[in-house]
């Protein structure tokens, strides 16, 4: 019981309290030891090239809280006569952050945005680190991260097409799927012709599968690259032939095969020499059901289709159609599905089962399965973004660039890249001597400050027994120690 106001506390107020302490003394030892540092780059400067200005203060939000710092401005004059004014703190810190939040802040936020809407995210980081964010800092965050990962994927473009691209790793077969998730858009992004929706384009590169666990029925991808955005089917193409000459010797690359829903900005610039095109099982079996009412011939219309009797599947549509007696809306759905097979008659036999493909083996632990995990990689996408009632062009973009980093490896070293660079050498050695320090210093400090735990041991336990000890040791034995007073 609280003494002063007679109210329990919980253990989770505790723990609140304590963090909230060790929020407040790394903040104070952050402050002291980058406050530091700033004085000796003012004294180890070279003073012709960089005058004092004098001090600016700022605040830096972190996982810890809001941390107060006062940095040193310097004037620069360059080397063709103009002027720059500079932060020495923040360029040997690497420091590039995005309305003054540390990158491991970001992180936090990003993480949380491709599953949470704004105000959610708002409120977890609220209640899972020292500080507080509105919805729309969160926003903030976004969009500067994603705008940052766009014009990194443009440097990534224009140094493919430079011919500047040698990824180094050997793969001989590399799956991609590509499909969109239409969005409802607001404002000046609303298309007319399609009912005020736009397609977010998605696409996803992976060397094979392999067991999620190695007892598992359960498979999953490996080595995933996604990529996102509103874009033309030439720019779609473009970068994910970038993103796969960045990582792979692309010459080692023995096929390429793309599964995708048969639209043609999918299949966009596909090479028939060196590339497989294969339609989307699901999206196959999806136009079937949905054209097909007679649920006996939907099986054997598959059926036909996946060993590629095309000559029976079509036969068998133009007896439905005599069937249906001329019914206008079954015909035409009919049409639809016979359009939809001619359209994309190459690529419906799965590429494992082609006759004039001989693949090579799989490097040991992957496997070579059937493709169709677009879906479910989509399925990322629409559960974050469908929610909202719309977006607009640049607002979905951002997001989507972000999910997709989450789908692939590193997410949080792919962000730090993005907004934090590297501590200099002299940097690091200053901030590990330091740590070092401070580690000490609080380990003392603690000890000193916990009332040391006094040990005992039952009387006579490790002596000589006689008749009288034995008496003694019976009193503990059949006794708690509360009960054991003068009487």
């Amino acid at each position: 019981m609280n003494s002063l106001t007679g109210e329990k506390i919980t253990f989770k107020e505790i723990e609140r309290n304590f963090f909230e302490i060790g929020c407040e003394v790394a903040r104070l030892l952050m402050q002291e030891f980058l406050g530091k540092v700033d004085k000796e780059f003012a004294k180890s400067r070279d003073r012709a090239e960089l005058r004092h200005k004098g001090s600016r203060a700022t605040t830096i939000k972190t996982l810890m809280g809001e941390v107060p710092i006062k940095r040193v401005l310097y004037k620069r004059i360059k080397e063709d006569g103009s002027v720059e004014h500079v932060y020495l703190l923040d360029e040997e810190l690497g420091l590039d952050t995005i309305g003054f939040i540390s990158p491991n802040l970001v992180e936090k936020i990003l993480e949380h945005s491709c599953e949470m809407s704004y105000r959610e995210v708002s409120q977890a980081v609220s209640d899972f680190t020292n500080q507080r964010i509105s919805h729309q800092g969160v926003w903030n965050v976004i969009q500067a991260v994603g705008e940052k990962q766009e014009e990194a994927e443009k440097s990534l473009v224009n140094a493919y097409e430079n011919n500047e691209l040698s990824g180094s790793k050997e793969v001989p077969i590399l799956f991609e799927e590509a499909d969109g998730l239409w969005l409802s858009m607001q404002g000046k992004s609303r298309d007319k012709s399609s009912k005020g929706k736009k397609e977010l384009k998605v696409g996803v590169i992976y060397e094979g599968w392999t067991k999620r666990y190695p007892s598992s029925k359960e498979y999953k991808t490996v080595e995933k690259t996604a990529f996102a955005g509103y874009m033309d089917a030439e720019g779609f193409k473009t970068l994910r032939d970038a993103a796969v000459a960045e990582k792979y010797d692309v010459d080692e690359i023995e096929y390429r095969v793309l599964n995708g829903d048969g639209a043609s900005w999918i299949r966009n610039g596909h090479d028939l020499e060196t590339d497989i095109f294969q339609l989307d099982p699901y999206h196959l079996a999806k136009c079937v059901v949905r054209n097909v009412s007679d649920k006996q011939a939907r099986r054997h219309i598959l059926r036909w289709l996946k060993a590629g009797k095309f000559e029976k599947a079509f036969k068998k549509i133009d007896e439905l159609k005599c069937e249906s007696g001329g019914l206008e809306s079954e015909v035409k759905k009919l049409a639809t599905l016979e359009n939809y097979i001619k359209n994309n008659i190459d690529g419906i036999v799965v590429y494992k089962d082609r006759n004039g493909i001989d693949l090579p083996k799989a490097p040991e632990g992957v496997e070579y399965r059937t493709l169709g995990t677009m879906e479910r990689n989509v399925g990322i996408f629409a559960k974050r973004m469908k929610g909202a009632k719309s977006w607009s062009e640049k607002g979905a973009t951002n997001l989507s660039k972000i999910i997709a980093l989450k789908m692939g490896k590193g997410f949080n070293d792919k962000i730090a890249s993005l907004v934090s660079g590297k501590l200099s050498e002299k940097l690091t050695k200053r901030f590990e001597e330091s740590l070092s320090d401070v580690k000490a210093v609080l380990r003392k400090r603690v000890k000193k400050s916990v009332y040391p735990m006094q040990h005992g041991m039952i009387p006579f336990s490790n002596c000589k027994v006689t008749n009288g000890r034995k008496a003694v040791r019976s009193m503990f034995d059949l006794k708690t120690f509360n009960e054991m007073v003068y009487r």
